[in-house]
């Protein structure tokens, strides 16, 4: 699996479909479906492990979302910290892991 990370609209998407499209299944927008997960009540952190068992030729793309201000919301908060366990875990679990910053990949694992 490989999994990518960066800003909200920094190109992780046109990074993803030019590199891997042709060799791997890319999933965009994971931070959402953490969303969609947490409002049905599911566990993010195990549907992400599921997920990695059910697919082999993985790209994940899932924005950075917890820089800046603390969000006053509960429910915000505890998202805001599912991404990032889930985040951890996944890039825990990939063979390589990019930020892309303006459209410019960066590999930062191996």
């Amino acid at each position: 699996m490989i999994f990518i990370i960066g800003g909200a609209y920094q190109g992780k998407t046109s990074f993803a479909e030019k590199n891997f499209s042709d060799t791997h299944k890319i999933i965009n927008h994971y931070h959402e479906e953490i969303r969609l997960q947490m409002i049905e009540g599911k566990e993010p952190l195990e549907e992400a492990k599921r997920l990695l068992l059910s697919e082999d030729k993985l790209v994940i793309i899932c924005d950075e979302v917890g820089s800046g201000l603390v969000p006053v919301d509960a429910f915000e908060r505890a998202y805001r910290e599912q991404v990032g366990r889930v985040g951890g875990y996944l890039a825990g679990q990939a063979e390589q892991v990019i930020r892309v910053i303006c459209g410019i990949g960066k590999n930062i694992k191996p």
